[in-house]
């Protein structure tokens, strides 16, 4: 068994276990069941796990080598994440301060406005406006979800698209979608990640059959969209899809994010395949101190045993996903200051 990660070695490493809360877990890697401890299960000779975690680690370090670099050509520049928070979400906040300490890491200014739950809508838009108009800002994050009373797709179309770096503007997802033109500004994190994931484990894209399991919006359509820039033949399998085993048997690489435990069976796969699972589903287990396990929307008992590479739950997309969102307002700050071609970066 090998472990897929590039060679660069990593220095970036998360805060001490005993530090972190539940859902911090699953970003750095996982509590009831980390990547080290997947590592030890059982895998088909020629299954190579894709150590996210690992990879997610190099790609941060590579952003801190790239904030210094910025700093010394702009005199002291930084690039600026806003989060916008409404509503006392427990797990919202923990996500939040777990965004806050990696852009601390990597040396990212983060700013962050914390609302009430009974927050009006008008006055969650004019906070984002506000960042909207502020230099010093170059990615607005809005926490989702919001309280009821408040539209999510409104507050979110009032992110500028040279700010959206989750992604999920309109005219990002519109450039995503159609090749020979502008590139999006930015391209949302998961899906990226999942992208990067293949890309630093040396699997090819070019030419190759690929299934994305899931249309959401957020993972599933945006990463059928990247397979396709990068020369892939896809097919999307979703709920309304007759016998998916068929389409996903023929393909090299499978993406599995329809949101439903353990769906993708190892019998569906053809061997070699490799196999990005973003799903995180807890499942009852008594032996777990917490009473249940993390897995993903693959099977990975029996998956393991067909796929070539994959990654698990969790430890593979899950620490991505920030990873990927630290990359984006790096790349955002590079071209507000005019310095995408110096650091190497795309404009």
């Amino acid at each position: 068994m090998q472990l897929s990660a590039s060679k660069k070695a990593a220095t970036a490493a998360p805060p001490p276990s005993s530090q972190l809360t539940t859902f911090e877990h699953v970003l750095y890697g996982g509590i009831a069941l980390t990547a080290a401890s997947v590592l030890k299960r059982e895998l088909s000779p020629g299954c190579e796990l894709i150590d996210g975690k690992q990879i997610a680690q190099e790609i941060r370090q590579e952003i801190k080598d790239k904030v210094e670099e910025m700093k010394t050509i702009t005199k002291g520049k930084t690039p600026g994440l806003a989060v916008v928070l409404v509503g006392e979400r427990k797990d919202s906040q923990s996500y939040v301060r777990s965004k806050k300490k990696m852009c601390a890491e990597v040396g990212i200014r983060s700013e962050g406005t914390d609302l009430p739950e009974d927050a009006t809508e008008e006055q969650v838009l004019k906070v984002v406006r506000a960042y909207n108009k502020d230099r010093n800002i170059h990615g607005i994050l809005v926490q989702l979800p919001m309280p009821k009373h408040i539209n999510e797709e409104r507050v979110l179309k009032e992110v500028s698209y040279e700010k959206d770096v989750d992604g999920f503007h309109p005219l990002n997802i519109g450039a995503l979608s159609q090749r020979g033109r502008e590139d999006p500004r930015f391209v949302p994190c998961t899906p990226r990640g999942c992208i990067e994931l293949l890309k630093r484990s040396n699997v090819e894209i070019k030419g190759k059959k690929a299934v994305v399991v899931g249309r959401s919006n957020v993972v599933g359509t945006p990463a059928a969209l990247l397979l396709q820039r990068n020369d892939a033949t896809v097919t999307v399998v979703h709920s309304r899809t007759k016998n998916p085993e068929e389409a996903i048997r023929e393909a090299d690489i499978v993406i599995a994010a329809c949101g439903v435990m353990e769906y993708v069976q190892g019998s569906w796969l053809k061997p070699g395949a490799a196999v990005i699972d973003v799903g995180i589903n807890a499942k009852d287990d008594a032996t777990k101190k917490l009473g249940y396990r993390l897995v993903g929307d693959c099977d990975f008992k029996s998956c393991k045993k067909v796929a070539g590479k994959m990654t698990p739950v969790p430890g593979g997309v899950g620490p991505m996903t920030i990873a990927i969102l630290l990359q984006n307002t790096l790349e955002g700050a590079a071209r507000s200051y005019g310095v995408s071609e110096q650091l190497g970066l795309k404009k």
